[in-house]
């Protein structure tokens, strides 16, 4: 198979497995400060990138090389290459030599760059190289995997399949059953099933994600829907992850097709178990009848009042002495670190801004919403910490109490005596009820 096709059918199936950060949370808008849909490929002798812009982004973009996968971790070591309005949707780039460089396209604001990095939106999954003294013919493009040698091609595409092997799939009452032998330290399997024969890696592009399979497993019972027939391919999930996509009718891929009888009783439902049983009813108290719904009964039954025993008041008494004083819970003194009220760049930005706008000024539940739309999106752990530290004052002054905890709980790692204190309060909240 081309190797430029093969590479781009296992950044599209990587796409089928790997989930994407979504652009909604409950319904609500995210801001989503960077484009998506990037896509790298090689031209003649130059990278061209091409993205989809975003809404939340007005002052264009900057494009961004590194050595390595692009993290807010890494970031200053990234070399800038380039810029782009916004509109253009596009950048072509002429590496200095014909090493592996990744890329990252990030949204520009009046205060810096919006340091979000989210593979295959807008920074390359994997390394590109521009061969040197190769170029791609005019109309076509690599895709953004790396083209690799042939014969490391062949190499890694033997290992895939000598992973994986023996596959057979045959019908068991209203399901199928697919058997495969999977290598030591194989890791996980994905299932794909198809209503065609599956022959060559292209022949994916047709099939279904039908299953993630757990390390260790030789067998998969599928439910599909009775009446079709099916085939099934099974493919090394980190072989698939690192751009490698094998596939071999008969070892592991089906050559003749399993299908589940028309008119089976179940789709899709596994059997239950022997032991498990439906949950039984709740006790039904009758206080009036099914005819006139007049009272079953005019007697009060409810226990009649009596006097306590001497003893059973001495009891009491002892208990309420030991109990002593209630401890009367004062609300710590709201937390403020100076250097967040600082207008620096980054993104911290906007984390700054949050504590400035809402936070500062007693705005405390609307500054909870938007510290839930910045968490929404990946930031480095140091920030992340802050963030939360920052939204369970947020919660806790607001009065949502339990939120606040697990929100304190999550921070205590990086500040553990400011989260202590709101702890101690919150806990004492919740057990007033």
């Amino acid at each position: 198979m081309d190797t430029k096709f093969r590479t781009f059918l296992a950044i599209a199936l990587i796409g089928m497995i790997v989930p994407l950060g979504a652009q909604e949370s409950g319904g609500s808008p995210v801001f989503a400060p960077y484009p998506s849909h990037l896509r790298v490929g090689v031209r003649n002798t130059a990278v061209l990138l091409t993205w989809e812009d975003s809404p939340d982004v007005v002052g264009g973009y900057v494009i961004y090389r590194h050595v390595e996968l692009p993290t807010a971790d890494n970031f200053g070591d990234a070399v800038m290459i380039g810029e782009a309005s916004d509109g253009v949707g596009s950048y072509e780039y002429t590496p200095p030599d014909d090493g592996l460089y990744y890329y990252a396209v990030l949204g520009r604001s009046d205060s810096g760059v919006y340091e979000v990095f989210i593979p295959l939106r807008n920074s390359s999954l994997v390394g590109i190289s521009v061969p040197a003294g190769g170029k791609v013919e005019s109309g076509d493009t690599a895709s953004s995997m790396p083209t690799a040698a042939s014969g490391q091609s062949a190499a890694a595409s033997s290992r895939a399949l000598q992973a994986v092997g023996g596959i057979s799939a045959h019908n068991d009452v209203d399901a199928i059953v697919v058997s495969f032998s999977a290598a030591e330290n194989t890791g996980r399997l994905v299932l794909y099933r198809a209503t065609e024969a599956i022959k060559n890696p292209s022949s994916i592009l047709n099939a279904v994600v039908a299953a993630l399979i757990a390390p260790g497993s030789v067998s998969f019972r599928d439910y599909p829907v009775p009446g079709i027939a099916y085939y099934y391919a099974v493919v090394p999930e980190k072989e698939l992850l690192g751009g490698i996509l094998a596939i071999k009718p008969g070892v592991n891929a089906t050559t003749t097709a399993a299908s589940v009888p028309a008119g089976s009783y179940r789709i899709g439902l596994p059997e239950p178990s022997p032991s498990s049983r439906s949950i039984p009813l709740p006790y039904l108290v009758l206080t009036k009848t099914l005819s006139t719904a007049s009272p079953v009964t005019t007697q009060d039954l409810s226990p009649a009042p009596r006097e306590l025993k001497p003893e059973t008041r001495k009891a009491a008494a002892t208990l309420v002495s030991q109990a002593g004083t209630p401890v009367v819970i004062t609300m710590p003194k709201v937390t403020i670190f100076p250097e967040d009220l600082k207008s620096d760049g980054g993104q911290e930005y906007t984390l700054r801004s949050i504590i400035t706008d809402y936070f500062a000024k007693g705005l405390y539940a609307d500054a909870a919403e938007q510290l839930t739309l910045y968490l929404s999106l990946p930031r480095s752990n140091a920030v992340t910490m802050l963030a939360h530290f920052y939204r369970g004052q947020a919660l806790a002054l607001s009065g949502s109490w339990r939120e606040a905890f697990f929100e304190f709980l999550r921070a205590q790692d990086n500040y553990y005596l400011e989260s202590q204190i709101w702890m101690e309060c919150v806990l004492a909240k919740i057990r007033e009820g």
